[in-house]
């Protein structure tokens, strides 16, 4: 494990020795003053007296205080409270966590606003691991991060998450809001998008020559609907026109009247001349899902977590 040379330099006058007495240990010759700067914790730790390093041959042997935390957990810990230390680049959340428990052990508050900003950026449509982000940011106290992961967060990635270890770690009232707000939003919105694509005013032109044709192809559209909105529930444009690409392509839509040229852009849904199969009426409909989906998302976020940032 690479460490800072701040953490092995001659003017060190305390020894901190990670790791726990089964796993591998690792020094680190710190300062004191430093320590007090950055911890209360370690302030009062430092005032009793310390053991001497029984393992050292130097005739001025440091004292060692011996700390539970992997080597690798503590060097992270003094690189952020070091002067002149270029901050770790924390990506995993498995890290995250691990720090935040450490900073919250021995009171370092400075470190907090950092770890919370990289608990955020982990935070991504694309993952569906947002179970864990959303029980650090209760478990340390990180609100708007943990209504923003509530709404990235879905039926699969409850059931499909590993670790369930990290149930332990949050309250079953924050729990039983997640898995409410969840089955809520899916309900509601799979509800929302059969309202949206659903059958029987397809056929409501009186010149439409699509009949079954277009119950058959927008039944197709719906099921591929769902399912892209059950896999990222924070479903956008992209994704819902990349679901045309996996159903077969519509019959060409009916051609407008003559007496109406602009028909193809300006006809809605109740126009005596509208075909729902035209590419511009599916297009249409895909954004008014986009659109319904991500103000239920913000409404029931409001609902469940309370207004304000952290919702999409």
């Amino acid at each position: 494990m690479p460490t800072s040379t701040f953490f092995t330099t001659d003017d060190g006058d305390i020894i901190l020795r990670a790791g726990s007495e089964s796993g591998t240990k690792h020094d680190f010759r710190v300062h004191k003053l430093i320590l007090s700067l950055a911890s209360p914790v370690f302030k009062d730790m430092l005032t009793f007296p310390q053991p001497p390093d029984q393992t050292s041959s130097d005739q001025h042997q440091l004292p060692v205080v011996d700390v539970p935390e992997p080597p690798e957990v503590l060097n992270d810990i003094l690189r952020f409270i070091y002067p002149g230390e270029e901050l770790p680049k924390i990506l995993e959340r498995s890290t995250i966590n691990a720090l935040l428990v450490a900073a919250d052990k021995y009171n370092i508050s400075s470190i907090y606003p950092t770890l919370r900003a990289n608990l955020k950026n982990s935070l991504s449509p694309r993952r569906c691991d947002t179970f864990s982000a959303y029980v650090i940011a209760c478990r340390f106290g990180f609100p708007e991060i943990a209504k923003e992961a509530a709404g990235l967060s879905s039926t699969q990635s409850l059931i499909h998450h590993k670790n369930h270890e990290d149930v332990q770690y949050i309250s079953s009232t924050d729990l039983l809001r997640l898995v409410e707000f969840v089955l809520t939003r899916e309900y509601q919105g799979l509800h929302r998008i059969q309202a949206i694509l659903d059958q029987p005013h397809l056929l409501d032109s009186s010149t439409c020559r699509h009949g079954e044709t277009a119950q058959d192809y927008y039944f197709h559209l719906e099921k591929e609907v769902e399912k892209a909105f059950v896999g990222i529930p924070c479903v956008g444009f992209k994704d819902l026109f990349e679901v045309l690409d996996r159903i077969t392509d519509p019959p060409i839509g009916c051609d407008p009247p003559p007496e109406s040229a602009d028909w193809h852009y300006e006809s809605d849904d109740q126009d005596a001349f509208c075909c729902p199969l035209r590419p511009m009426t599916i297009r249409r409909r895909l954004t008014e899902i986009e659109e319904d989906l991500r103000e239920l998302n913000r409404k029931l976020l409001d609902s469940f977590f309370g207004k304000g940032s952290g919702g999409g």
